[in-house]
């Protein structure tokens, strides 16, 4: 690949697992749990950067119901912050429930007796901390145009980087270097897909273009995603990912049902306003 926009490949790259607040964020978290104190200076300054505390007030009941009626929340927080916290309140209820509810034939839910099996998943702090990393990614899609020469000719094309098709191209015809990366957009964009917009599969790819006839079911977006994660987990470079990146291959159904349970929840009514998908 000759020339390309690489504003869509900063989106791609690894970011970091572990959990990192903003002075904001956590001023925000503080001021919401600690309300019986009011000297949340001093407070912020004892729990910064020890997870250890942030992770129980990042449970607490009160968070999740003041990001929902506050209007100003969503100014003070950031997308992965809104996700780690609604990750860990489904993980909660999992454990106290015996099923979940699969989106079957025409729209009919389906109970699906799996909720300890996905409230175990998301126990894993390190691949919950990755989901809620991979949401946050698609609060802002990134495009860009690609130039190439491939058997004599010169092509361009552009590149969406909620598109699977796109992305799958993209790998084909980038260096080797950036081919982990892009497995790992490619299953990540399978995932988000099938777990927040399970009743909009195919449509996303399909907006894009002149034809409808490309259109993936659950089980495509499945297969790609499971083949996608292990491809990453296989050829990335950084061995601390490899465990996350292997895991959601094997579970990659697991994965889903925790944002189906997500987007069904708490976010199906604004799921527009959270993410940016393609017109």
């Amino acid at each position: 690949m000759q020339s390309q926009d690489h504003s869509q490949l900063r989106i791609l790259g690894l970011n970091k697992t572990m959990l990192h607040l903003s002075e904001t964020e956590l001023r925000f978290l503080v001021e919401t749990v600690a309300t019986r104190r009011h000297d949340y200076d001093h407070i912020v300054n004892l729990v910064r950067d020890k997870e250890d505390l942030l992770e129980p007030m990042l449970e607490d009941p009160k968070l999740v119901q003041r990001l929902f009626q506050d209007q100003e929340a969503f100014v003070r927080v950031s997308p992965r912050f809104l996700f780690t916290v609604l990750l860990g309140r489904v993980r909660r209820e999992l454990e106290k429930e015996a099923y979940i509810l699969e989106m079957g034939f025409r729209g009919k839910r389906v109970p699906i007796f799996e909720a300890p099996s996905v409230a175990d998943m998301l126990a894993d702090k390190p691949t919950r901390n990755y989901l809620a990393d991979m949401l946050a990614s698609f609060a802002r899609t990134n495009s860009g145009v690609a130039y190439w020469k491939e058997h004599g000719t010169w092509h361009r094309r552009r590149f969406s980087d909620i598109d699977i098709d796109d992305m799958i191209e993209l790998a084909r015809i980038s260096e080797a270097e950036f081919r982990p990366a892009l497995y790992k957009r490619i299953a990540d964009v399978a995932l988000f897909l099938s777990g927040i917009f399970p009743d909009h599969l195919g449509l996303f790819g399909a907006r894009r273009r002149a034809s409808f006839s490309v259109s993936r079911t659950l089980k495509d977006h499945e297969q790609q995603g499971q083949r996608f994660y292990d491809l990453a987990a296989r050829e990335i470079e950084e061995a601390q990912w490899r465990p996350i990146l292997k895991t959601l291959a094997e579970k990659f159904t697991l994965a889903r049902w925790a944002l189906n349970t997500l987007s069904e929840r708490y976010l199906k009514t604004h799921r527009v306003y959270y993410f940016r998908v393609p017109e």
